[in-house]
């Protein structure tokens, strides 16, 4: 169900709701901080639960004091969907980082170091110029939408392309 197609909450929902915002809200955040081990991300979690309980609060039958368990599943859920790599429709586009938005140039630079880096695939050599402005995998993984199994794959493939046109050049 699409967010903009969601009906508005009714007063008495919208009451509720506050009511086990304000009793478990905090609980939550511990629980979500536990399963991503990032506060930052527990909170982009815990906002992604509470969206999800309000689109479906018709359907919780347990009384306030017991929904807890409940939310947790909602943040469960929200916790590996966080992580789940995106189909490259769903990504959004970064335009504050135009390297990892858009593949290098084709036009080959001039100094032989550079000739070597021209050898590299776009996906390769987006990786490297991330992983030289002191990026983790982690981060490039979340910058490129990619899982950080496919960013150690082309950086070490990179590597290896690197290490054979130093070779070839020198």
């Amino acid at each position: 169900m699409d967010r903009i197609d969601a009906q508005p909450l009714t007063a008495a929902s919208a009451d509720r709701l506050d009511r086990l915002f304000r009793l478990y809200n905090q609980r939550l955040v511990a629980f979500a901080a536990t399963r991503t081990r990032d506060y930052a991300t527990a909170e982009d979690v815990v906002s992604e639960t509470w969206v999800r309980a309000a689109l479906s609060l018709h359907q919780l039958q347990a009384d306030d004091d017991r929904a807890y368990g409940w939310l947790r599943s909602i943040a469960f859920r929200a916790a590996i969907d966080q992580y789940r790599p995106r189909r490259a429709s769903e990504q959004p586009r970064d335009w504050t980082d135009a390297t990892a938005s858009f593949s290098l140039p084709a036009a080959p630079p001039a100094d032989a170091d550079a000739l070597a880096f021209a050898a590299l695939t776009p996906l390769q050599a987006a990786v490297w110029k991330l992983k030289s402005q002191g990026l983790s995998d982690r981060r490039i993984a979340q910058r490129l939408g990619r899982s950080e199994t496919a960013i150690w794959k082309r950086k070490h493939a990179g590597a290896r392309r690197l290490r054979s046109s130093m070779a070839l050049a020198g």
